[in-house]
């Protein structure tokens, strides 16, 4: 018994040692000094070896090219941790972002091990993507594919337009296509424009939506390789969303033998050419092209005469006029008006004796002073005088294409938030001059104003490295470039920095998560953005992350990174990352389809919204001008507010915050916040 006990002591004194021996610093490798500074260290005591201290001593070792060292440490954390992860735990709450197959693909790169190197980094973006890693990625295979940089052809590229020249209505204009590359696409531009893209690819499908106003556009779009070979397209597009213009030369209309005899002529033009016109709904037989002119006499038995030309693209003009009684043979004026949803038309005409009077100007559905909830608006109406129209401009752009005594027109025309100022001028050959004026009020309705869009603000991000005075600029250059997208509603620096000096705090308090989430409550913030700066001898990587002020949840996380560190550098990094998140919240609008409770079911599906999204509940207002009749647009009266809760492919389920769920209905609609 007593040889027992003492065995027993024997191995609790030799564990005891073991685990004094494990837990006591080991001997580290030597630290090595290069241009004065040290490398190989890490910020605590290498205790117990554990996967993170190998990590942080090989990115040390890795910095100061030390690679043989590097590569020890990074694959021994690799043994422990295989996976590249985001805020991977190491102790307790602590968190680190941990890429040690990117890092050994970067130093296969410098050490020119290419193959190795691609399959480092391709595991890495595997496991978690990261645009450092994409970077390299690229850097490594320009290598693999230089020896054959003789024969290596450009990028093919497709449009999904089957000519070179186009004709359209669409608003806006949808260009797309494919680039494809088997030695990879790293670069489309439409319009000079590169497209974000976050690395390289062989296959590379995109589409933009180009707002092109009317008239002739060329639009250039190039797709580029690794190796900076260039393909290059262009395609003309015209755009044209108006109607034909009409000119009538002469109208007459005889009651003397019911039914009554009309006799019209006239040009039809359309730059995109004309397709049909018809009176009465009874179909002339005209040619066409893009001037065509017409003669025509046909019996009439009713009170009322329609035209309607339309163009090949389908866009219509038509003009509406009573027949003047059998006393009045000649009909002197009409007035035209462009297809529209309107279903009141103003009939007007001008009998009588002919005069020396400046021309006529009648407007459908206008007046003088007008507000609207739309974007663009079309200026309809008919130019009517005695003798020939020889001019016709609006805001000083001519329109007309040939005289006549009654010129029918549509003219679609932007507006700008605020008032427009528009003025339609039409002189004849007599040199009598009229000129009408609209003011046009332009509204955003209120689901779409910046104020009701996620409110956020950019805290000063972590500095780690030796971080440069350039990149310090960051915060301000990523709010800049979040404020020029107009998509949320950034809090600017000077609000932050007035409750920093009401709380007494210094800005680099502003690192730790809960100050920040804490201030940006304070400044009314739904959402903050915190990150790191991680600077190397090599290059800058910028780490963002957008969280929910109210949950605390990390919404979304992005990085950014390139090697090149000055100003303009630093702007191009801010705006990529403002793209990120600005592709991350797309502003999507969508129908209730139903209501359960206090749960809202939407249309919006996994490919269009996310989890925890913030949802604006509205409902719908059409206005109507309250003397013409004409649709102006809709306001919109807000709800309250949703939070999505599950996403499915086609539809989204979401729970009411704000407001009560007996006044939504289906049918009512919600946008993202």
């Amino acid at each position: 018994m007593k040889h027992k006990w003492r065995f027993i002591l024997f191995l609790l004194t030799l564990l005891t040692l073991l685990w004094v021996w494990n837990c006591a610093p080991q001997p580290l490798k030597p630290i090595y000094k290069k241009n004065g500074k040290e490398y190989g260290k890490i910020s605590g005591a290498f205790f117990r070896h554990q996967w993170w201290n190998y990590y942080e001593r090989g990115l040390s070792f890795a910095e100061g090219e030390f690679y043989k060292q590097a590569l020890a440490d990074l694959y021994d954390s690799v043994d422990q941790r295989d996976k590249d992860q985001r805020m991977a735990r190491t102790y307790g709450m602590h968190f680190i972002d941990y890429f040690p197959h990117r890092e050994l693909g970067i130093i296969h790169y410098q050490m020119d091990n290419f193959e190795t190197a691609r399959k480092e980094l391709e595991l890495s973006l595997k496991h978690f993507p990261s645009a450092k890693a994409r970077f390299y990625l690229d850097r490594v295979r320009r290598a693999l594919i230089k020896p054959e940089a003789r024969v290596v052809p450009p990028p093919r590229l497709t449009l999904n337009f089957k000519t070179t020249e186009v004709w359209t209505r669409e608003d806006p204009v949808r260009l797309s296509g494919v680039a494809e590359d088997p030695h990879y696409v790293s670069e489309i531009r439409i319009k000079g424009v590169p497209l974000f893209l976050e690395g390289s690819e062989k296959h590379i499908s995109f589409e933009k939506n180009l707002a092109l106003p009317q008239g002739r556009h060329g639009v250039d779009v190039a797709a580029k390789n690794l190796l900076g070979k260039v393909t290059k397209r262009q395609v003309i597009i015209h755009v044209d969303r108006e109607g034909p213009m009409v000119t009538l030369d002469q109208i007459h209309f005889d009651r003397a033998i019911p039914p009554g005899k009309l006799k019209i002529a006239g040009s039809i033009y359309d730059n995109s050419g004309v397709s049909d016109l018809s009176i009465n709904g009874r179909p002339l037989d005209i040619q066409k092209g893009v001037e065509v002119s017409f003669t025509e006499s046909l019996t009439l038995d009713t009170d009322t005469l329609e035209l309607v030309a339309h163009d090949r693209l389908g866009n219509p003009t038509s003009a509406r006029m009573p027949l003047p009684p059998a006393s009045a043979g000649h009909i002197s004026g009409m007035l035209a008006c462009a297809d529209s949803p309107m279903d009141n038309y103003l009939l007007a005409g001008l009998f009588g004796p002919k005069d020396t009077r400046p021309p006529t100007i009648r407007l459908k559905g206008w007046t003088d002073t007008q507000t609207v909830f739309l974007e663009k608006v079309y200026i309809e109406g008919q130019i009517s005088d005695e003798n020939k129209i020889e001019s016709l401009t609006i805001n000083q752009t001519p329109i007309l294409r040939r005289q006549g005594l009654h010129i029918l027109f549509s003219h679609m025309t932007d507006l700008k938030e605020g008032e427009n100022v528009l003025t339609i001028a039409a002189r004849d050959n007599k040199g009598n001059t009229a000129i009408k004026t609209l003011s046009v009020i332009r509204r955003i309705p209120r689901s779409l104003q910046l104020a009701e869009r996620l409110s956020m603000t950019a805290f000063p991000f972590e500095q780690k490295g030796e971080v440069s005075n350039a990149s310090l600029a960051f915060q301000d250059n990523l709010i800049d470039a979040l404020i020029d997208r107009n998509r949320f509603q950034v809090i600017e620096r000077d609000k932050l920095d007035l409750i920093l000096q009401e709380q007494k705090l210094s800005r680099t308090k502003l690192f730790d998560q809960r100050t920040a989430l804490k201030l940006g409550s304070l400044i009314a913030a739904q959402t903050v953005i915190t990150g790191s700066i991680i600077e190397t001898r090599r290059g800058i990587e910028v780490v963002a992350r957008l969280i929910d002020t109210e949950t605390s949840e990390i919404l979304a996380t992005e990085d950014v990174y390139d090697e090149v560190k000055d100003l303009p550098a630093l702007r191009a990094l801010a705006q990529g990352m403002a793209v990120k998140f600005h592709r991350d919240f797309p502003l999507v609008d969508g129908l209730i389809v139903s209501k359960k409770g206090e749960d809202i079911f939407t249309d919006l599906g996994g490919n269009s919204i996310k989890l925890q999204t913030r949802l604006l509940v509205f409902r719908e207002e059409p206005i109507k001008h309250p003397l013409t009749g004409a649709e102006l647009g809709a306001d919109n009266k807000i709800l309250g507010r949703a939070r999505v809760t599950q996403v499915m492919p086609k539809m989204s389920k979401a729970e009411l915050v704000d407001c009560k769920s007996e006044v939504i209905t289906s049918l009512d609609r919600v946008i993202t916040q």
